[in-house]
């Protein structure tokens, strides 16, 4: 596979892609593939030709059901040897084979999080309607509802609770402002920090909400050192693992 972008092969070996800086790296992640392309400065088709590379073995090393921050880390570190080996020329251009990293977790996120939203909407779909039973207390003779026990399939997955943003409380969408204002203290001023990382909905925040609580303060102290404080940094994990 050689490198098809708008410089010439020989011209590349002179000129190295440098790895996008963090909050760019994480737009790119939850953005459409044509930014990627852009980033990477290879034509389409080159890119598609990449990608197959890069998917037809991961579906043989890797557990593409799960987000790349849940691999098994030296199953992971075997696939960027394998892929630093196969496509050492085209790699070339790129520094540290960031284009590997970028589209994988690119890939993987959106396949994960799509397949359990839709086993969880699936399985919501499943439990039986609820009914409510009228039954008159003994120290009043007026009716009131009861909600019987739920029977049904347990939720399918403890740690991840993937929600669509219409079936929030109330039927209204959670933003991330409203979110940030929920955390106390109160961290909306943070809203175009968040943004910038690429948190910008409430699909986003049922992403990282997903996330091991040692994953997000990970992630949040990388992104947003020095505009979040550490105590705001535990007070907003706490607010994610509470989130439904």
């Amino acid at each position: 596979m050689q490198p098809q972008g708008n410089e010439s092969a020989a011209d590349s070996s002179h000129h190295t892609i440098s790895r996008p800086t963090p909050t760019e790296f994480r737009r790119l992640v939850s953005g459409p593939q044509e930014n990627i392309i852009r980033a990477m400065d290879i034509s389409s088709p080159a890119f598609e030709e990449f990608k197959k590379i890069l998917r037809d073995q991961a579906v043989m090393v890797l557990d593409c059901n799960r987000f790349l921050h849940e691999q098994i880390p030296h199953i992971w570190a075997i696939y960027m040897d394998w892929a630093r080996e196969e496509l050492a020329s085209f790699l070339s251009r790129y520094t540290d084979a960031w284009p590997v990293e970028l589209y994988m977790e690119h890939y993987l996120s959106k396949k994960t999080y799509s397949k359990r939203h839709a086993f969880k909407a699936k399985t919501t779909r499943l439990r039986p309607a609820l009914k409510t039973v009228r039954v008159k207390s003994s120290a009043s003779e007026r009716g009131v509802s009861l909600l019987p026990t739920l029977v049904g399939p347990p939720p399918p997955y403890e740690e991840h609770d993937f929600v669509q943003p219409d079936t929030a409380a109330g039927g209204d969408e959670l933003t991330v402002e409203s979110f940030l204002k929920t955390v106390n203290p109160d961290l909306s001023h943070l809203l175009p920090a968040f943004e910038e990382v690429g948190i910008s909905s409430e699909a986003d925040l049922v992403v990282v909400r997903s996330w091991a609580p040692a994953v997000r303060k990970d992630f949040f102290e990388r992104e947003l050192t020095g505009r979040m404080s550490a105590l705001q940094i535990q007070a907003l994990n706490v607010k994610l693992g509470e989130m439904n």
